[in-house]
Protein backbone atom coordinates (compact mmCIF):
# COMPACT_ATOMS: atom_id res chain seq x y z
CA UNK A 1 0.00 0.00 0.00
CA UNK A 2 1.25 3.41 -0.69
CA UNK A 3 1.81 5.36 2.34
CA UNK A 4 1.74 8.96 0.05
CA UNK A 5 -1.92 8.22 -1.58
CA UNK A 6 -3.17 5.96 2.01
CA UNK A 7 -3.03 10.04 3.17
CA UNK A 8 -4.65 11.44 0.56
CA UNK A 9 -7.53 9.43 0.74
CA UNK A 10 -7.77 10.29 4.65
CA UNK A 11 -6.89 13.83 4.45
CA UNK A 12 -10.62 15.60 4.54
CA UNK A 13 -8.84 19.08 2.60
CA UNK A 14 -8.41 16.85 -0.06
CA UNK A 15 -11.92 16.32 -0.90
CA UNK A 16 -13.42 19.31 -2.26
CA UNK A 17 -16.37 20.12 -3.86
CA UNK A 18 -16.24 18.97 -7.46
CA UNK A 19 -17.49 23.03 -8.63
CA UNK A 20 -15.20 24.26 -6.14
CA UNK A 21 -12.05 21.72 -7.72
CA UNK A 22 -12.95 22.74 -11.48
CA UNK A 23 -14.19 26.13 -11.10
CA UNK A 24 -12.16 27.17 -14.65
CA UNK A 25 -14.61 24.80 -16.54
CA UNK A 26 -17.42 26.78 -15.67
CA UNK A 27 -15.90 29.57 -16.83
CA UNK A 28 -14.95 28.37 -19.60
CA UNK A 29 -18.89 27.26 -20.29
CA UNK A 30 -19.92 31.16 -19.15
CA UNK A 31 -17.72 32.58 -21.89
CA UNK A 32 -19.48 29.94 -24.34
CA UNK A 33 -22.56 31.22 -23.46
CA UNK A 34 -21.99 35.06 -24.10
CA UNK A 35 -20.24 34.54 -27.35
CA UNK A 36 -23.15 32.62 -28.56
CA UNK A 37 -25.24 34.86 -27.24
CA UNK A 38 -23.49 38.19 -28.93
CA UNK A 39 -23.25 36.56 -31.94
CA UNK A 40 -26.88 35.43 -32.43
CA UNK A 41 -27.80 39.02 -31.17
CA UNK A 42 -25.72 40.48 -34.42
CA UNK A 43 -26.94 37.78 -36.75
CA UNK A 44 -30.84 38.83 -35.63
CA UNK A 45 -29.41 42.40 -36.33
CA UNK A 46 -28.32 41.80 -39.88
CA UNK A 47 -31.35 39.93 -40.74
CA UNK A 48 -33.51 42.80 -39.47
CA UNK A 49 -31.29 45.65 -41.80
CA UNK A 50 -31.90 43.01 -44.55
CA UNK A 51 -35.44 42.96 -44.03
CA UNK A 52 -35.80 46.70 -43.60
CA UNK A 53 -34.46 47.37 -46.90
CA UNK A 54 -36.11 44.96 -48.49
CA UNK A 55 -39.71 46.80 -47.17
CA UNK A 56 -38.57 49.70 -48.46
CA UNK A 57 -39.50 50.52 -51.65
CA UNK A 58 -36.97 51.95 -54.34
CA UNK A 59 -38.85 54.82 -54.77
CA UNK A 60 -38.89 55.51 -51.18
CA UNK A 61 -35.33 56.94 -50.49
CA UNK A 62 -34.53 60.23 -52.05
CA UNK A 63 -31.85 60.78 -54.46
CA UNK A 64 -28.27 61.67 -53.15
CA UNK A 65 -28.14 64.52 -55.21
CA UNK A 66 -31.52 66.58 -55.49
CA UNK A 67 -31.95 68.35 -58.96
CA UNK A 68 -33.81 71.98 -58.56
CA UNK A 69 -35.44 74.30 -60.43
CA UNK A 70 -32.19 75.65 -62.37
CA UNK A 71 -32.19 79.66 -61.85
CA UNK A 72 -33.01 80.34 -65.71
CA UNK A 73 -35.95 78.24 -66.32
CA UNK A 74 -38.95 81.00 -65.92
CA UNK A 75 -41.88 80.02 -63.25
CA UNK A 76 -43.52 81.19 -60.55
CA UNK A 77 -40.25 80.01 -58.19
CA UNK A 78 -37.65 81.65 -60.36
CA UNK A 79 -38.82 84.22 -62.75
CA UNK A 80 -40.80 85.35 -65.50
CA UNK A 81 -39.00 84.78 -68.90
CA UNK A 82 -37.19 87.83 -70.38
CA UNK A 83 -39.70 88.54 -72.90
CA UNK A 84 -43.61 87.82 -72.66
CA UNK A 85 -43.94 88.49 -76.22
CA UNK A 86 -46.54 85.16 -77.14
CA UNK A 87 -46.77 83.69 -73.50
CA UNK A 88 -49.72 82.53 -71.88
CA UNK A 89 -51.76 83.60 -74.62
CA UNK A 90 -54.62 80.78 -74.88
CA UNK A 91 -55.99 80.28 -71.25
CA UNK A 92 -59.00 79.77 -72.56
CA UNK A 93 -58.44 76.49 -73.32
CA UNK A 94 -57.81 75.90 -69.73
CA UNK A 95 -60.73 74.02 -67.63
CA UNK A 96 -62.42 72.33 -65.13
CA UNK A 97 -60.38 73.79 -62.02
CA UNK A 98 -56.64 73.65 -61.73
CA UNK A 99 -54.85 71.34 -58.54
CA UNK A 100 -56.27 70.53 -55.01
CA UNK A 101 -54.52 73.21 -53.26
CA UNK A 102 -53.96 70.89 -50.15
CA UNK A 103 -51.80 69.03 -52.51
CA UNK A 104 -49.44 71.76 -53.63
CA UNK A 105 -46.33 71.84 -52.24
CA UNK A 106 -44.50 74.46 -53.90
CA UNK A 107 -45.23 77.79 -55.83
CA UNK A 108 -48.43 79.09 -55.89
CA UNK A 109 -51.45 77.38 -54.44
CA UNK A 110 -53.95 78.55 -56.49
CA UNK A 111 -54.51 78.47 -59.84
CA UNK A 112 -55.53 80.91 -62.00
CA UNK A 113 -58.26 82.63 -64.07
CA UNK A 114 -61.53 80.32 -64.55
CA UNK A 115 -59.89 77.69 -63.08
CA UNK A 116 -60.28 79.32 -59.95
CA UNK A 117 -64.21 79.64 -60.11
CA UNK A 118 -64.90 75.49 -59.62
CA UNK A 119 -63.42 73.69 -56.14
CA UNK A 120 -61.25 70.56 -57.50
CA UNK A 121 -62.08 67.07 -55.56
CA UNK A 122 -59.63 66.34 -53.52
CA UNK A 123 -56.54 64.79 -53.87
CA UNK A 124 -56.65 66.67 -57.71
CA UNK A 125 -53.13 66.62 -58.95
CA UNK A 126 -53.37 68.96 -61.84
CA UNK A 127 -55.35 71.15 -64.35
CA UNK A 128 -57.29 69.91 -68.15
CA UNK A 129 -57.09 71.65 -71.04
CA UNK A 130 -60.34 71.59 -73.06
CA UNK A 131 -59.98 70.04 -76.33
CA UNK A 132 -61.98 68.38 -79.11
CA UNK A 133 -62.71 64.66 -78.26
CA UNK A 134 -59.36 62.71 -79.37
CA UNK A 135 -57.59 65.93 -80.33
CA UNK A 136 -53.59 65.05 -80.80
CA UNK A 137 -51.86 65.87 -77.73
CA UNK A 138 -47.95 67.18 -77.85
CA UNK A 139 -45.36 66.95 -75.83
CA UNK A 140 -44.45 70.27 -73.78
CA UNK A 141 -40.96 69.82 -73.13
CA UNK A 142 -38.46 66.70 -74.36
CA UNK A 143 -39.55 63.81 -72.10
CA UNK A 144 -39.21 60.14 -71.74
CA UNK A 145 -41.88 57.41 -70.77
CA UNK A 146 -41.13 55.39 -67.71
CA UNK A 147 -44.77 54.58 -67.15
CA UNK A 148 -48.70 53.76 -68.29
CA UNK A 149 -51.92 52.74 -67.38
CA UNK A 150 -55.20 51.63 -68.87
CA UNK A 151 -58.35 52.46 -66.95
CA UNK A 152 -60.31 53.23 -70.04
CA UNK A 153 -63.78 51.80 -69.52
CA UNK A 154 -67.24 51.85 -71.72
CA UNK A 155 -68.16 53.39 -68.99
CA UNK A 156 -67.40 54.24 -65.11
CA UNK A 157 -68.22 56.77 -62.30
CA UNK A 158 -66.20 60.02 -62.65
CA UNK A 159 -64.73 62.03 -58.91
CA UNK A 160 -68.04 63.33 -58.27
CA UNK A 161 -69.77 60.50 -57.89
CA UNK A 162 -71.61 59.90 -60.86
CA UNK A 163 -71.64 57.38 -63.70
CA UNK A 164 -70.30 58.14 -67.17
CA UNK A 165 -70.06 56.89 -70.99
CA UNK A 166 -67.43 56.58 -72.00
CA UNK A 167 -64.62 56.70 -69.80
CA UNK A 168 -61.38 57.74 -71.41
CA UNK A 169 -58.58 57.15 -69.13
CA UNK A 170 -54.77 56.17 -70.32
CA UNK A 171 -52.39 57.08 -68.09
CA UNK A 172 -48.74 58.04 -69.00
CA UNK A 173 -46.10 58.92 -66.76
CA UNK A 174 -42.82 60.93 -68.38
CA UNK A 175 -39.60 62.15 -66.80
CA UNK A 176 -38.35 65.43 -68.12
CA UNK A 177 -35.30 64.64 -70.47
CA UNK A 178 -34.78 68.48 -70.92
CA UNK A 179 -32.23 70.42 -69.00
CA UNK A 180 -34.97 73.03 -68.47
CA UNK A 181 -36.61 70.74 -65.60
CA UNK A 182 -34.21 68.23 -64.60
CA UNK A 183 -35.84 65.25 -62.19
CA UNK A 184 -39.32 66.25 -63.58
CA UNK A 185 -41.93 64.26 -63.34
CA UNK A 186 -45.16 64.83 -65.93
CA UNK A 187 -48.53 63.07 -65.88
CA UNK A 188 -50.93 63.04 -68.60
CA UNK A 189 -54.02 61.28 -67.98
CA UNK A 190 -57.88 60.63 -69.38
CA UNK A 191 -56.34 60.08 -72.61
CA UNK A 192 -58.59 58.41 -75.29
CA UNK A 193 -55.49 56.47 -76.50
CA UNK A 194 -51.32 56.89 -77.39
CA UNK A 195 -49.09 56.88 -79.85
CA UNK A 196 -46.89 55.41 -77.54
CA UNK A 197 -48.84 52.26 -76.51
CA UNK A 198 -48.64 49.94 -79.54
CA UNK A 199 -51.01 47.66 -78.32
CA UNK A 200 -53.68 49.59 -77.44
CA UNK A 201 -56.99 49.20 -79.39
CA UNK A 202 -54.74 47.08 -82.30
CA UNK A 203 -54.38 44.26 -79.71
CA UNK A 204 -57.62 42.71 -78.35
CA UNK A 205 -55.70 41.84 -74.99
CA UNK A 206 -55.42 46.03 -74.59
CA UNK A 207 -58.67 47.45 -74.77
CA UNK A 208 -61.16 48.60 -72.82
CA UNK A 209 -61.29 47.22 -69.12
CA UNK A 210 -63.75 46.73 -66.15
CA UNK A 211 -64.29 50.24 -64.44
CA UNK A 212 -62.09 49.61 -60.68
CA UNK A 213 -61.18 46.28 -61.90
CA UNK A 214 -58.63 44.86 -59.99
CA UNK A 215 -56.97 43.65 -63.15
CA UNK A 216 -56.37 47.09 -65.15
CA UNK A 217 -52.79 47.20 -66.61
CA UNK A 218 -50.22 49.05 -65.75
CA UNK A 219 -46.38 49.09 -65.91
CA UNK A 220 -43.64 51.27 -64.61
CA UNK A 221 -43.35 54.53 -62.58
CA UNK A 222 -46.90 55.54 -61.64
CA UNK A 223 -47.94 58.54 -59.32
CA UNK A 224 -50.66 58.84 -57.16
CA UNK A 225 -51.79 61.89 -55.14
CA UNK A 226 -50.17 61.17 -52.10
CA UNK A 227 -47.74 58.42 -53.35
CA UNK A 228 -45.66 56.83 -56.33
CA UNK A 229 -43.71 53.40 -57.08
CA UNK A 230 -42.83 50.72 -59.49
CA UNK A 231 -45.02 48.17 -60.92
CA UNK A 232 -43.08 45.70 -62.96
CA UNK A 233 -46.04 44.76 -65.16
CA UNK A 234 -50.16 44.05 -63.83
CA UNK A 235 -53.05 43.07 -65.92
CA UNK A 236 -51.26 41.28 -68.88
CA UNK A 237 -49.87 45.27 -69.60
CA UNK A 238 -47.24 43.59 -72.38
CA UNK A 239 -50.11 43.51 -74.35
CA UNK A 240 -50.52 46.60 -75.05
CA UNK A 241 -46.38 47.28 -75.44
CA UNK A 242 -45.74 50.79 -74.23
CA UNK A 243 -42.56 52.19 -75.37
CA UNK A 244 -41.12 52.41 -71.86
CA UNK A 245 -37.77 54.76 -72.61
CA UNK A 246 -38.73 55.97 -75.31
CA UNK A 247 -38.51 59.81 -75.64
CA UNK A 248 -40.39 62.68 -77.56
CA UNK A 249 -39.17 65.93 -78.26
CA UNK A 250 -40.89 69.02 -77.27
CA UNK A 251 -44.16 69.45 -79.84
CA UNK A 252 -44.09 66.07 -80.62
CA UNK A 253 -47.33 63.50 -80.74
CA UNK A 254 -47.84 62.00 -77.28
CA UNK A 255 -51.56 60.62 -77.63
CA UNK A 256 -54.92 61.99 -77.92
CA UNK A 257 -57.46 63.90 -75.61
CA UNK A 258 -60.45 61.39 -74.12
CA UNK A 259 -63.82 61.78 -73.35
CA UNK A 260 -65.61 61.37 -69.59
CA UNK A 261 -69.48 61.39 -70.75
CA UNK A 262 -69.86 64.21 -73.38
CA UNK A 263 -66.81 66.19 -71.58
CA UNK A 264 -63.59 66.14 -74.00
CA UNK A 265 -60.05 67.24 -72.12
CA UNK A 266 -57.01 66.10 -71.10
CA UNK A 267 -55.43 66.57 -67.41
CA UNK A 268 -51.76 67.10 -67.28
CA UNK A 269 -50.11 67.18 -64.21
CA UNK A 270 -46.77 67.74 -62.57
CA UNK A 271 -43.96 66.79 -59.87
CA UNK A 272 -41.61 69.33 -59.40
CA UNK A 273 -38.11 68.59 -57.75
CA UNK A 274 -37.11 70.66 -54.78
CA UNK A 275 -34.74 69.82 -51.62
CA UNK A 276 -37.10 70.86 -49.55
CA UNK A 277 -39.69 68.05 -48.28
CA UNK A 278 -43.06 67.01 -49.42
CA UNK A 279 -44.44 65.72 -46.41
CA UNK A 280 -48.26 64.86 -48.09
CA UNK A 281 -45.71 61.76 -49.59
CA UNK A 282 -47.01 58.32 -47.18
CA UNK A 283 -44.21 56.09 -50.02
CA UNK A 284 -41.95 57.54 -52.46
CA UNK A 285 -39.60 60.50 -53.41
CA UNK A 286 -40.43 63.42 -50.85
CA UNK A 287 -38.44 65.65 -53.06
CA UNK A 288 -41.10 66.14 -55.68
CA UNK A 289 -43.60 68.25 -55.53
CA UNK A 290 -46.90 69.07 -57.34
CA UNK A 291 -47.21 72.47 -58.31
CA UNK A 292 -50.13 73.93 -60.01
CA UNK A 293 -49.70 73.68 -64.07
CA UNK A 294 -51.59 76.99 -65.05
CA UNK A 295 -49.75 79.79 -62.62
CA UNK A 296 -46.40 77.53 -62.13
CA UNK A 297 -45.26 77.88 -65.69
CA UNK A 298 -45.17 79.92 -68.66
CA UNK A 299 -46.61 78.49 -71.39
CA UNK A 300 -45.95 79.46 -75.31
CA UNK A 301 -47.81 78.11 -78.74
CA UNK A 302 -45.72 75.40 -80.29
CA UNK A 303 -43.84 75.59 -84.09
CA UNK A 304 -40.36 73.99 -85.28
CA UNK A 305 -39.92 77.98 -86.14
CA UNK A 306 -40.61 78.67 -82.08
CA UNK A 307 -38.18 80.10 -79.94
CA UNK A 308 -38.76 78.76 -76.45
CA UNK A 309 -37.17 81.04 -73.67
CA UNK A 310 -35.37 78.61 -70.93
CA UNK A 311 -38.03 76.59 -69.06
CA UNK A 312 -41.47 77.75 -70.87
CA UNK A 313 -43.81 75.00 -71.79
CA UNK A 314 -45.38 74.57 -75.34
CA UNK A 315 -49.17 74.33 -75.17
CA UNK A 316 -50.02 70.49 -75.48
CA UNK A 317 -51.80 70.93 -78.40
CA UNK A 318 -52.05 72.20 -82.23
CA UNK A 319 -53.06 75.93 -82.25
CA UNK A 320 -51.74 79.26 -84.33
CA UNK A 321 -51.64 77.45 -87.61
CA UNK A 322 -49.55 74.41 -86.71
CA UNK A 323 -50.31 71.02 -87.49
CA UNK A 324 -49.10 67.78 -86.93
CA UNK A 325 -48.36 65.41 -90.43
CA UNK A 326 -51.52 64.21 -91.64
CA UNK A 327 -50.91 60.92 -90.35
CA UNK A 328 -50.30 61.32 -86.75
CA UNK A 329 -53.55 62.99 -86.60
CA UNK A 330 -54.83 59.27 -87.00
CA UNK A 331 -55.74 57.99 -83.64
CA UNK A 332 -54.42 54.55 -85.00
CA UNK A 333 -51.05 56.07 -85.42
CA UNK A 334 -48.58 54.39 -83.14
CA UNK A 335 -44.52 55.06 -83.16
CA UNK A 336 -43.00 51.65 -84.63
CA UNK A 337 -39.96 51.45 -81.77
CA UNK A 338 -38.40 53.27 -78.93
CA UNK A 339 -35.62 56.10 -79.19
Amino acid sequence: MNPDNNQEENDPSSKKPFLKKYWWVGLILIIIVIVIALAGLGIMKKAEEKQNKKSIPSTMSSPTSIPTVPATSASAITSPPPSMEGINNHTEMYGGTGADPNMVTLGPTISIGNLQKNTPYSGKRGMEFELESKTPLLAPIDMTLVGFKNQSAKSGIGADGKKYAPMNDIELTFKSASPDWPGMTIILYHLYTSSLLQGHYQNSDCDDVEWDAINNQAEGHLFYPVDDYIVPSKGNAKACKALIGHTVKRGELVGYAGNVGDHSFASFCFKVPDKSKNLTVKQGNQNLHWVQPASFFYWKSYSPDTTFPSGVLAYPFEIDGYQLPAEKRDVNFKYTSRK
